[in-house]
């Protein structure tokens, strides 16, 4: 071999193996993923049959059949409008899927009494992208296109919304000129036998088979004339299947230019309660035209203006509604459960709202109320509210679903902007299950109603009580470290700041036990990596802070009076596109394609900040790998808790070809992380505290305190801490960086709210934080606030420490500013925020003071 010929070949053999090496680190360090099916919960087969109403041996509800029955409630259906009624036994209450009173609404136009007497609605796009809402009364019901079915335990509705008229694509586009005489001319007289013959040409390609003229049998005339000769020659369905089918048409008919659907709704008693399905894997659409939304039994239990009551919606900790509240000029209420989708590729936002962290909504109507409980379905759901005087005479509170995902594509020509409107290709196949339980009497009340939400949750599982103990927690994050630009001889560089050393965490934590805090549970941010924003796949590096064993150090002094250490970790934000991450197969993907790479909102602008770092959203299916490379690295740092930031609190879909994620999917996925985390570290702090997330949280932080305070509600409620009393540990946001800077106002609404005391801090001064993106924190400076904050926790623990564990039964206004709530064993506090001494339930309240009441058992 010559030297040159040697060197080619050594020069390639070197390239092979430094390809084979870059391949060998390339897929060692991918992300793998997860099926997105195998999260998606469908029903099987229902084993329908011909309905056959049950036998009723007492009075019923008038012009129903009785469907189904148990000891608590029946359940009627009208079998010529599909109304359905559930009576409560207990009660004798009588709940209604469209209002028996709609024929007396003097506001409602004919269309709206269409709305109001249907039981679904779907809003959907043509090819075109034009956006239409089709009424099962109006499309279905009104021209008996349902058919009712028996189930176990109730009934089944399979509604076909649309045109069911084939029109002009009931005749044969093409047909054998045999099958023509046979089928249909040699049935007709000689006259007509003609007239249907001339309207079929003869094709030149294959003078054996006829086509039909559509410009002559379009007219409508000649259309009506022409299908009276078929149906009376006896032309059936079957036959022009056959003859489609011999000349390559596909179906029935060409009739894809027409929007036509296949809705089931599935009725059931599951022992005090109904339960609604909507099994979106047999829904069915006709070509070209795609479902975005569905509502589901809008105006079931609606109230007619004039009576009292309100319906309740899970805006942040609770809102009410009130009836007939005369902000007919507001709009709509519609929140989306667990807030705004992140996958959102316009650069502004809407509005800033307390996330709907519950999946529930409900209805009071004097003596009686319902509680509403999405239990699939709830990641792709709205709540939806609205109050008489506007469109119609009802009161109404309904669950609203993202049957596709939905963006917008805007699109520069010149000097002006278009949008288009895009849909997600696939649609969702889950199911859609709501649960409906009925209240009346002391229990028709939204205290009545986080009542009986309560007990689902405990009959579940979800909630396990508190065990006793006294004190009630202190919540304190430490902002370990902070990324932040710096610069050297004039050349900016990103700095890793450290805020909170390791060391000097362990002095807070001990000024805190040197005044008698011992139930510290201290939340560690941004303790490793880059700081808060820490990279993906994470890397546990601590050095900025100190050693490990300084963080162990700081977790066994916390244990020693009865606290815990909870590092935190964020999952589903990505910082850095590399060291195993790779945006073009493990980002989720915008509804056009693009890879899903955002910015941190400029609240000043209310729009995404370009001076900011980007970031890209973990495509849901990869979070199970990131999950278990996290916890191969935090294993060997013998730590005994751990804090999610966003899994209880953020959800996004994934728009990715052949492998979309809709964000009830993703809750399956992220659901299920929890769960794996939570087996090896059963001691979880988690942010946010979304429905899925409940089960699993030892401690609950930054949980909505209040409202968004939207102009069509009334009032905010604690229903959130209602639910969640006695079972989980909880705080809202921490104080020192809330609006409002009253600590005593502070210290009232942790009384009303049961909620511990909860602090945000650092050890290095505020000021390093100055023109950074964390200058929301200006205020953590721990040695300004500890003072305040131990007399804070002092006070509060002295009055909510026995009250740990008990459940939080009613909260009640006497009057503005002055709120008493009562716990189950008894005891109640009678709060005064007003700046003057009230009297109220005969009790004497200082301003701004409480007063604890009640007889404690």
């Amino acid at each position: 071999m010559s030297s040159r010929k040697w060197k080619y070949t050594a020069v390639l053999a070197c390239a092979l193996v430094l390809v084979s090496i870059l391949c060998f680190i390339v897929l060692s360090g991918k992300l793998s993923g997860v099926n997105p099916e195998s999260y998606v919960s469908a029903s099987a087969d229902s084993g329908a049959e011909p309905f056959t109403p049950l036998q009723d041996s007492t009075e019923g509800v008038a012009g129903m059949a009785l469907a189904a029955k148990n000891d608590s409630l029946s359940l009627y259906i009208n079998e010529d409008t599909t109304v359905i009624a559930v009576k409560d036994h207990r009660s004798g209450e009588i709940w209604y899927s469209n209002p028996p009173e709609m024929e007396e609404d003097s506001i409602a136009t004919a269309f709206e009494k269409e709305s109001i007497a249907s039981q679904v609605s779907v809003s959907f796009r043509n090819t075109l992208g034009v956006l239409d809402t089709y009424t099962n009364y109006k499309y279905s019901i009104s021209n008996g296109q349902f058919e009712l079915q028996g189930i176990k335990d109730g009934v089944r509705i399979e509604y076909t919304l649309g045109d069911a008229e084939l029109g002009i694509d009931a005749l044969p586009k093409f047909i054998s000129k045999q099958r023509l005489q046979e089928k249909v001319l040699s049935k007709l007289d000689e006259v007509t036998a003609s007239y249907v013959e001339t309207r079929y040409l003869v094709q030149d390609a294959n003078p054996e088979v006829v086509e039909r003229a559509d410009t002559q049998v379009e007219r409508p005339l000649v259309l009506r004339k022409m299908l009276a000769a078929f149906e009376q020659a006896g032309y059936t369905p079957e036959d022009l299947a056959y003859d489609n089918e011999e000349n390559g048409i596909g179906g029935p008919g060409g009739s894809a230019d027409k929007p036509k659907f296949l809705i089931p709704v599935e009725y059931r008693l599951e022992g005090d309660a109904l339960m609604v399905t909507v099994p979106l894997s047999q829904l069915e659409e006709s070509e070209g035209h795609q479902i975005q939304t569905l509502d589901l039994l809008s105006y079931f239990g609606a109230a007619i203006s004039g009576q009292d009551g309100y319906m309740l919606v899970p805006d942040g900790s609770g809102s009410l509604i009130h009836f007939d509240n005369g902000k007919v000029k507001e709009p709509q209420y519609v929140q989306p459960v667990y807030g705004q989708d992140p996958n959102d590729n316009s650069r502004t936002r809407a509005q800033i709202a307390e996330p709907a962290r519950l999946p529930v909504f409900g209805l009071k109507s004097g003596d009686h109320a319902f509680i509403a409980v999405i239990e699939e379905g709830e990641g792709n759901a709205s709540i939806a509210a609205d109050i008489s005087g506007k469109q119609n005479s009802f009161n109404h509170v309904f669950s609203r679903y993202a049957v596709r995902g939905d963006d917008e594509l805007e699109l520069y020509t010149g000097s002006k902007v278009q949008e288009i409107q895009l849909l997600s290709s696939e649609k969702y196949n889950g199911d859609i299950r709501v649960k409906y339980s009925f209240l009346s009497g002391d229990g028709a009340s939204y205290s009545g109603m986080a009542q009986a939400y309560q007990t689902m949750l405990v009959e579940q599982g979800v909630l396990q009580p508190l065990s006793d103990q006294e004190d009630i927690p202190f919540y304190v994050d430490i902002v370990g470290a902070i990324d932040k630009q710096q610069s050297f001889l004039g050349v900016p560089y990103n700095a890793t700041v450290p805020m909170t050393t390791f060391k000097e965490a362990q002095g807070i934590a001990a000024e805190l036990q040197a005044q008698s805090i011992s139930n510290i549970q201290m939340q560690y941010l941004g303790w490793f990596g880059a700081g808060l924003e820490h990279e993906l796949p994470v890397k546990l590096n601590t050095s900025e802070l100190g050693k490990d064993r300084e963080l162990n150090a700081l977790q066994e002094q916390l244990n020693r009076t009865g606290g815990e250490l909870y590092p935190d970790v964020a999952f589903q934000q990505v910082y850095d596109n590399g060291k195993g991450f790779r945006s073009s197969s493990d980002a989720s993907r915008f509804i056009t394609k693009e890879a899903a790479e955002l910015s941190p909102y400029d609240r000043s602008l209310n729009r995404m900040s370009l001076l900011q770092d980007e970031y890209y959203l973990l495509s849901p299916a990869k979070l199970p790998d990131v999950t278990a490379q996290f916890m191969e690295q935090y294993r060997k740092k013998e730590l005994s808790a751990l804090a999610l930031r966003d899994l209880g609190s953020t959800l996004h879909s994934d728009y990715r070809n052949n492998s979309l994620i809709f964000r009830n999917t993703a809750r399956a996925i992220v659901e299920e992380q929890i769960g794996l985390l939570a087996e090896e570290y059963p001691n979880l702090m988690i942010s946010g505290g979304n429905a899925y997330a409940l089960q699993y949280a030892q401690h609950l932080v930054n949980i909505p305190e209040s409202s968004s305070r939207f102009n069509l509600t009334d009032e905010s409620v604690p229903f959130y801490q209602m639910v969640i009393h006695g079972y989980i540990d909880y705080a809202g946001d921490p104080v020192n960086l809330t609006a409002a800077a009253n600590m005593r106002h502070q210290l009232l609404y942790s009384l009303e709210l049961g909620s511990a005391p909860h602090f945000l801090w650092t050890a290095n001064t505020s000021s390093e934080l100055k023109y950074t993106r964390y200058d929301y924190m200006y205020s953590a400076e721990y040695s300004n606030w500890i003072d305040d904050a131990v007399s804070m926790y002092d006070e509060v623990n002295q009055v909510l420490g026995p009250l740990r564990t008990e459940k939080m039964q009613d909260r009640i206004v006497h009057q503005p500013g002055v709120v008493e709530v009562k716990y189950s064993n008894g005891a109640s506090i009678l709060i005064n925020y007003n700046s003057e001494t009230v009297v109220a339930r005969g009790v004497r309240i200082p301003a701004q003071d409480y007063v604890i009441g009640g007889d404690p058992s």
